[in-house]
């Protein structure tokens, strides 16, 4: 089978979980004997040097005006259009990671094969322009691309593919002419680390806590040094290893209040890493501690179950898809970070109940998220939308 793979993102350089899953789906598919091209405006081999662009892209950069930043968006993917249609003759899917690019796959190729939109958006996708204060909240800017993304979700020639139940209830909201048989959840699957190692525990002296994801305020790492100290008034010492691309003025938070409650020893910053090196660092540490409370899935939880170490999280709305019926791994939304240390103290502390969790977790992995689940998902996915189009 030929398929092509889209996304906005840059799949060589960008590091989120989006870009995770796609790439891991593109390796799984062509290890399974499957061509996989991807089109993305970050392709070096064909980039977009039309005049009208380089215009705008300098406008964009000089007035930040949304006029600027749409007309840039609207020729990018035009251009992304055009090199999806001259692949149109010889290609059995398209895979498209966001909605822009489904639309310009929409537009290259409907009606000829299946388009899957892969949405890992965990708010309405117009949302995040805003959110990061690329578009204002409102005006006529905003209510272009809402329209422009709406006609998209809407439009029956495109599979809608959920990454949980939390983004299919989403999507209902946001696409509600979409018919059942028109979405398809998949949940991301994670190949399997060469860093994988035996359920046998760690015998580290010092337990070793690992958060990775952006450090900002969305994933609530600000908590941990609460949790770092409360875990030292019992007795019980961790290291925290923080991993990811950081945000500098959430990092100083972080690290001024961990000095502040004399834990700062005990913290240490990775930053931005390859993503091998992070199956690395993961499959060294105790376990895993996810403190983000907005998530559309929750990619790296499935990633450290990959590195065969045990998860906990707090409660967020997709946690339950990824932790079926393990109320020992779930901490309420609401704890505080003494009742966060009182729930982690007993499993760190006793390795055979740190094992026992490692275990039953490498068991829904395997089931629900390995790289065989995610691939046959997908194949699944295609076929089923080439039914629906015939």
């Amino acid at each position: 089978m030929n398929i092509l793979m889209t996304t906005m993102l840059d799949m060589e350089h960008d590091r989120n979980g989006v870009v995770s899953v796609a790439h891991d789906l593109k390796c799984l598919l062509e290890a399974a004997g499957h061509s996989v091209r991807t089109v993305t405006p970050n392709n070096a081999a064909t980039p977009d040097r039309s005049l009208m662009l380089r215009i705008a892209r300098r406008m964009w950069r000089a007035t930040k005006s949304p006029v600027c930043f749409l007309t840039r968006l609207h020729l990018t993917v035009k251009h992304l259009g055009e090199r999806i249609a001259s692949h149109s003759g010889d290609i059995d899917a398209v895979i498209a990671h966001d909605v822009l690019t489904a639309g310009a796959a929409l537009s290259a190729v409907g009606g000829h094969c299946p388009i899957l939109l892969v949405c890992h958006f965990w708010t309405k996708p117009w949302d995040e322009f805003s959110d990061t204060g690329l578009l204002p909240k409102h005006g006529a800017a905003i209510g272009w691309l809402r329209r422009r993304m709406e006609h998209v979700l809407n439009d029956p020639r495109i599979m809608l593919v959920p990454v949980s139940h939390r983004n299919e209830k989403l999507l209902l909201t946001i696409a509600p002419d979409a018919s059942q048989n028109r979405i398809k959840i998949a949940y991301s699957g994670v190949y399997r680390p060469v860093t994988t190692l035996t359920v046998e525990p760690r015998s580290g002296l010092v337990p070793t806590i690992i958060n990775v994801g952006t450090l900002e305020r969305r994933k609530n790492q600000r908590m941990l040094p609460l949790v770092a100290a409360a875990l030292k008034e019992m007795g019980i010492t961790c290291r925290f290893l923080l991993v990811g691309t950081e945000q500098a003025e959430e990092k100083i938070r972080v690290q001024e209040l961990a000095a502040k409650l004399h834990v700062d020893d005990l913290f240490a910053f990775f930053g931005e890493q390859e993503r091998d090196a992070v199956f690395n660092l993961m499959a060294e540490s105790d376990l895993y501690l996810h403190t983000s409370l907005e998530e559309s899935f929750g990619m790296t939880l499935v990633e450290a179950m990959a590195c065969n170490i045990p998860v906990m999280a707090l409660e967020y709305e997709a946690l339950q898809e990824i932790l079926p019926d393990m109320p020992e791994a779930v901490i309420p939304q609401d704890a505080t970070p003494e009742q966060i240390a009182t729930r982690i103290a007993p499993i760190l502390s006793d390795r055979k109940k740190l094992g026992a969790l490692q275990v039953r977790q490498r068991s829904v992995y395997e089931r629900c998220f390995s790289s065989g689940a995610f691939v046959a998902r997908y194949l699944e996915i295609i076929a089923d939308a080439a039914r629906v189009d015939s």
